[in-house]
């Protein structure tokens, strides 16, 4: 019976879902760029066409950590890349374990940035909004899948995460709640049927007010987990899926179904 759904079912779906990810235009987290001209790199993360060495090896470690993670990476290829001495490391950022937590924090702050332009970009309408923000955390986890160790499991580098905690904790927290609260008015908003412009920033959101309503709260937990576990699965850190065919080729069927099914509950609760 499964292997019959497979055949007879999925197919269409899947031409489906292959033609509406082809027609997107997503925000991407990191542009092509040439090593030997990293100008376009650098304007990835800012105005600055020349920033300083520090802030290049943030942005470098930013894109190492997200190709081959925490564990592999090694510092030497960031100052290799920059010309510069190997100290230099630790003269910026005391360790190595020190520059992945700047370059952590900052990874963090620019996917909370690239979440809300996608939604921003999307069609002026409540599902289209919601399901770009859904869309753009799946995606952009993929891109960065090397930091889903640091950013979501905290116990794989205690080290890491203290620095992290220690020198941008507020300033995580911030963030996220920010991220939680758009959440929460683009649900609001797709569950009402109705669109609000809003620009919260992590000055001004109506965080009192989302958490005054306990079943909003409720929903935008739901969502939010279901997501990011998504996110996970799809970015490939799901190790004991891994290399198995069926489930690779249903792969993007399925994830657009779960999108869907989230829609649903929203749109019903």
């Amino acid at each position: 019976m499964p292997r019959l759904w497979v055949t007879n079912i999925v197919p269409a779906l899947f031409c489906w879902a292959k033609a509406r990810l082809s027609a997107m235009a997503p925000v991407s987290f990191f542009p092509k760029a040439d090593d030997s001209d990293l100008t376009a790199f650098w304007l990835n993360f800012g105005d600055n066409p020349e920033p300083s060495i520090k802030q290049k090896m943030i942005y470098l470690t930013i894109r190492e950590v997200a190709l081959v993670g925490p564990g592999s990476f090694n510092t030497m290829g960031v100052c290799d890349t920059l010309g510069v001495t190997y100290p230099m490391v630790n003269h910026y950022f005391g360790n190595r374990d020190g520059l992945i937590a700047e370059a952590g924090f900052a990874t963090y702050k620019l996917y909370i940035d690239r979440i809300w332009e996608s939604v921003q970009e999307a069609k002026v309408d409540p599902e289209a909004r919601l399901r770009a923000w859904m869309e753009a955390q799946v995606r952009l986890n993929s891109e960065i899948s090397g930091w889903g160790a640091i950013l979501n499991y905290s116990p794989f580098s205690q080290t890491v995460f203290q620095i992290m905690e220690e020198k941008f904790g507020e300033s995580r927290k911030q963030l996220f709640e920010l991220n939680i609260s758009r959440l929460a008015q683009l649900i609001k908003d797709y569950r009402d049927n109705r669109l609000t412009q809003f620009d919260f920033d992590i000055d001004n959101y109506p965080r009192a007010e989302f958490m005054a309503d306990q079943k909003l709260v409720e929903l935008t937990s739901t969502i939010a987990f279901s997501t990011l576990g998504l996110a996970v699965w799809k970015s490939g850190g799901h190790a004991p899926s891994q290399g198995i065919a069926d489930l690779k080729k249903i792969s993007d069927p399925l994830a657009e179904a779960h999108i869907k099914t989230m829609l649903a509950v929203v749109r019903s609760a």
